[in-house]
């Protein structure tokens, strides 16, 4: 391991104290106040400059070098906010906030962004330029990221670089992930409302029956990602609401399907979309139906930038060891990094190992998930490395 590895290592119990408080009191999504209150105070405790924008939560801060005089600015991003959930660890610093919980372990990313804006601080003279570390609100809803965009976060001064990291229970500590181009997919929801004319089920031929319409269509529309997409492009149609009816023996006059569709690149995602209009049409029609159809773009794919991801595999290997670094598959997961690395010249997203070796994996969004601690010195060194590699 390196030295600054080493220095990183001595800030662990530090930095698990501030990650265990943050797990302790989670707040949901843009609701992130008493957070954002405790995020300013340590980097307020570390000398660092907090932005004024106009957000409720969530905090931007700029730290800059001593080295040399240089308008480059480097992006650090980590998400803050938990999910609704009920946690069941049982472990001492366990949720006090009833019915939500750090299961996706954001508590970790904010932990160890402070812990590199602490750590770059105190060696400000040892790099150039300015580092702006960005603690997102409200990656759970999806509409975090464009809060920040919307009120000027990426500019004055804006990032030409941004990087974000993720914990990865797939992952083993010490190990970072990494997929250059298309990464993580775009997320976006879909609701159908499928009319028909109701009647008495013992009668179904006076009637339109708009749940045989639903059924035909649920099976229609799969045909799309497997006929009608490249084979090579990766899709996803899934229909995970299906409402309607309300008696047994009551044929209901309308059915509604909610359901999301992800994919890799802007060319599918447009002609998904418009497939699904095509068939859900034809199919419907069939039946004697009629429909309503609402597509809401949620947020863009994650794709990095190749150059940038090979800046982040060369900070790992140098800061950790040179097997440090692993290949990884493209996932059908969406994240709203997407939304600020659009902004950007270059962006990347990268994946940090936090399961123990030879023990059970536990994933996120799960009611017993809490982020390893362990992981903590790996992730800040790697931003810390990358920074200094960037503006040295």
């Amino acid at each position: 391991m390196s030295e600054i590895f080493n220095e990183i290592k001595k800030m662990h119990d530090e930095f698990t104290e501030i990650r265990r408080y943050l797990h302790k009191y989670p707040e949901l999504g843009l609701e992130e106040y008493e957070t954002t209150k405790f995020i300013k105070k340590k980097l307020t405790e570390y000398n660092i400059d907090i932005c004024s924008y106009n957000i409720e939560t969530g905090v931007v801060a700029l730290l800059e070098g001593e080295q040399n005089k240089s308008d480059k600015v480097v992006g650090l991003r980590a998400d803050i906010d938990a999910l609704p959930m009920t946690e069941k660890t049982d472990l001492e610093y366990s949720s006090q906030n009833d019915g939500i919980m750090h299961s996706c372990g954001h508590d970790g990313h904010a932990a160890i962004l402070l812990g590199v804006a602490k750590y770059l601080s105190e060696n400000r003279d040892k790099f150039s330029g300015k580092v702006k570390f960005i603690f997102q609100p409200g990656e759970e809803t999806l509409k975090g990221a464009q809060t920040l965009v919307d009120n000027g976060v990426l500019k004055d001064p804006k990032p030409d670089v941004l990087v974000g990291l993720h914990g990865d229970p797939d992952l083993t500590v010490g190990k970072v992930g990494v997929k250059p181009n298309g990464f993580m997919a775009s997320g976006d929801k879909f609701h159908i409302t499928v009319k028909g004319t109701g009647g008495h089920g013992a009668y179904p031929h006076r009637s339109y029956d708009p749940i045989l319409a639903s059924s035909n269509l649920v099976m229609a529309l799969q045909g799309i990602v497997s006929r009608e997409i490249n084979a090579l492009d990766s899709a996803v149609i899934s229909v995970c609401i299906i409402n309607g009816g309300n008696a047994f023996n009551i044929i209901p006059e309308e059915i509604e399907l909610k359901g999301t569709a992800r994919c890799h690149t802007p060319e599918v995602r447009k002609q998904i979309e418009e497939k699904m209009e095509r068939v859900i049409k034809n199919v419907v029609s069939t039946y004697g139906c009629d429909y309503e159809f609402t597509y809401e773009h949620g947020v863009p794919a994650v794709i990095n930038d190749e150059d940038t991801t090979e800046e982040v595999v060369k900070a790992a290997k140098e800061v950790l060891s040179q097997d440090s670094v692993v290949d990884i598959p493209a996932r059908m997961g969406s994240e709203d990094f997407s939304v600020l690395s659009t902004n950007v010249e270059r962006s990347t997203f990268f994946r940090l190992g936090i399961t123990k070796p030879d023990t059970p994996m536990v994933s996120q969004h799960n009611e017993k998930f809490d982020f390893n601690d362990e992981a903590i010195p790996y992730g800040m060194s790697v931003l810390t490395q990358f920074v200094f590699n960037q503006l040295s």
